[in-house]
């Protein structure tokens, strides 16, 4: 195996590699999503859509203060989701950079070849 054949091939692994993590970063996202859905709903007593207004609003640091928890256990909810859904949502972020960074090298190497096939033939 040459050197070309083998910069192809580890291009590719890291392209499959970066979609891999996408999902699992899209999975880690789901689950603190719907999780914090869920306890807001029970533990407040919202209705679904102010459950995932609330938790849409924390996880992205936006924070309107329109609606806030009021029992404890609400709080207590509220803490770690600002940490993790956040450093999750940055995750996501990354992989999504990762991974559109992997298509545009591969599309850049394709272009890169195709020139340098074109210059061949003259």
């Amino acid at each position: 195996m040459n050197l070309e054949e083998h910069l192809v091939r580890e291009a590719e692994r890291q392209r499959e590699q970066a979609k891999r993590k996408i999902i699992y970063a899209l999975v880690m996202l789901g689950v603190v999503y719907v999780s914090a859905i869920a306890a807001f709903h029970y533990a407040e007593g919202w209705l679904w859509e102010d459950s995932i207004y609330f938790t849409t609003s924390t996880i992205t640091t936006v924070g309107y203060g329109d609606i806030v928890p009021k029992t404890y256990f609400g709080r207590m909810i509220t803490i770690p989701l600002m940490w993790i859904g956040i450093a999750v949502g940055f995750y996501f972020i990354y992989t999504l950079q990762e991974y559109g960074r992997s298509k545009v090298e591969h599309r850049i190497d394709k272009t890169i070849d195709h020139v340098n096939k074109m210059r061949k033939w003259k």
